[in-house]
């Protein structure tokens, strides 16, 4: 964390001059404009170094100091009446027919929240609209269902994952919200390829990442052994789509006809 504030780019810190880097916590929020009530909460929901564990630390984990400040952070955020995307970097509930995997959500009673709690939790925040994530290297996108659909569908939200630039196909992702006419928000999710000049080092690093897919004998994206239906197979490996998100009655009023 230290090391982001060895820059020459602006802001100093990257975002954890926005926290206590010197104590190694690592969670933030931040408006990214003061004329749009959204407000992006960065969440480390990473195992620590000294838990225990004697696998790759790579479960989804909050202790008790995150998971006070996640919830206070999504209570400020309904009383300012402010949209919200949880950016983190483990995924929630991708482990389906593989339960303790290392790529879900930690079960040792160090974890200060289960995976239901946590999802009733968010599900109790309307103005949530999305978990952003990377972790398992996949670009596929996953349905927050509303536990009562039909009476108040508001309470679902998306997770939208996004794979690692270092793999094929090296893509990043952009993000596009609208306010609708009927009141709802579209998110327009978008892999996007960047451009590399032949000879530089970003073509270099193109033509290893083919080649790591094809000595690990095919396709990261075919490989899905929790058999989540999110994860789509090849043969490209990008995941693109609009995401409609009910906005609970508060917000609809707050946000009127103007464009956001």
């Amino acid at each position: 964390m230290k090391e982001f504030f060895t820059t020459t780019t602006n802001p100093v810190g990257h975002g954890f001059n926005l926290t206590d880097a010197n104590n190694g916590f690592a969670c933030y929020s931040f408006v990214p404009k003061s004329n749009i009530p959204l407000k992006v909460i960065v969440l480390d929901d990473t195992q620590k170094e000294d838990d225990g564990s004697a696998d790759i630390h790579g479960h989804g984990f909050l202790d008790s100091a995150r998971w006070e400040w996640l919830k206070k952070e999504l209570a400020d955020g309904d009383v300012a009446g402010q949209l919200m995307i949880i950016a983190a970097h483990i995924p929630i509930d991708v482990e389906l027919t593989a339960p303790n995997s290392e790529v879900g959500w930690w079960t040792d009673p160090q974890n200060a929240v289960t995976l239901p709690n946590l999802i009733t939790e968010l599900q109790n925040h309307p103005n949530l609209i999305m978990w952003i994530a990377g972790h398992r290297h996949l670009n596929t996108i996953k349905a927050f269902i509303s536990p009562d659909p039909v009476n108040a569908p508001e309470k679902g939200f998306w997770q939208v994952e996004t794979s690692s630039l270092r793999d094929f196909p090296q893509q990043l992702r952009t993000f596009e919200i609208y306010l609708n006419s009927d009141k709802t928000i579209s998110i327009v999710t978008t892999n996007v390829d960047p451009a590399v000049k032949d000879g530089s080092l970003a073509a270099t690093s193109r033509t290893y990442a083919i080649a790591a897919e094809q000595i690990v004998n095919a396709n990261i994206y075919d490989y899905n052994p929790t058999n989540d239906p999110t994860v789509k197979p090849r043969p490209n490996g990008s995941y693109n789509a609009e995401l409609i998100k009910q906005l609970p009655p508060e917000m609809q009023s707050k946000l009127g006809d103007a464009p956001i």
